[in-house]
Formats: C-alpha cells, structure tokens, sequence
C-alpha cells in the first residue's frame, strides 16, 4: 500500500505541462541580452571601420597642404570626420624629425555598448599617423 503523500510528490515530478514557458522565461532575458550586445557592437565597428576610412583620406589630403598649422590640420580633420567629431578626439601636433617637418595625428573614437538588465560597457580605438608635410610635392 502506498503512502498518501508518496503519490502527490510522483505526480507531481512526472507532469511536464509549462515547462517549455518556464524555459522561454528563463533564457529569454539572456537571448535579448545577447542580441543588444552583438547588434551594438556591429555599430561600434562600422562606426570605427569608417571612420578609419575619413582618417586615412584627410591624412592623404593633408600631404597637399601649403605647410599647415596645427590648429588648420585640427580643423581640417573634423571637418573630413563630420558626423563624428563629437564622438571623436583629436589631437595634432607638428613636430620636425631629421630636418623634415611631420605632423603627428592620434585620433580616438570611443563608444559606449549599453545592453538592458547590464552594465555600461566603453569601447574605445585609437589611430596613429605620422604624415610628412613638404610643400615640394609634385602636383
């Protein structure tokens, strides 16, 4: 003979109505976590391919310039950069190395990934070109 409370516990284990909701709840949450994550960073880094795209053709364009000044080459770059100058950080500065004149350029992009039910998670990339200013170049 059984005991009363054995064959609760049995029916209870064997039935399997609304385990499949329970699952869904479960890894719903994570799936659109994942989802934002990944859709987030795909913007991140079209957002830096193209920017390193404007960052090498105002690098391109400087090198026709009549000896710029810094403040001109800063300019210049935001202006090339456009929609993204606020992201973005410029610096430029002219430097001579073995009697030429340079101008170095570092240019940062940072960009924040904010995914729901997480934390803020910042993104940054960062270039460097050294570009050799000469007013001598054949035109």
């Amino acid at each position: 003979m059984r005991k009363p409370h054995t064959h609760i516990w049995a029916r209870f284990t064997q039935d399997e109505h609304g385990a499949s909701a329970i699952e869904a709840a479960i890894c719903f949450p994570i799936i659109i976590m994942m989802a934002f994550g990944i859709f987030q960073y795909g913007i991140f880094y079209n957002n830096s391919t193209d920017l390193n795209h404007k960052f090498r053709d105002a690098s391109r364009q400087v090198k026709f310039m009549d000896n710029p000044g810094g403040d001109i080459l800063k300019s210049h770059y935001q202006q090339i950069l456009g929609e993204y100058s606020e992201d973005v950080t410029l610096a430029v500065q002219k430097t001579d190395r073995y009697g030429e004149s340079f101008a170095e350029v570092h240019m940062t992009y940072s960009y924040t990934i904010d995914i729901p039910l997480l934390d803020k998670y910042p993104l940054t990339t960062q270039y460097k070109n050294l570009i050799m200013l000469s007013s001598d170049l054949p035109g």
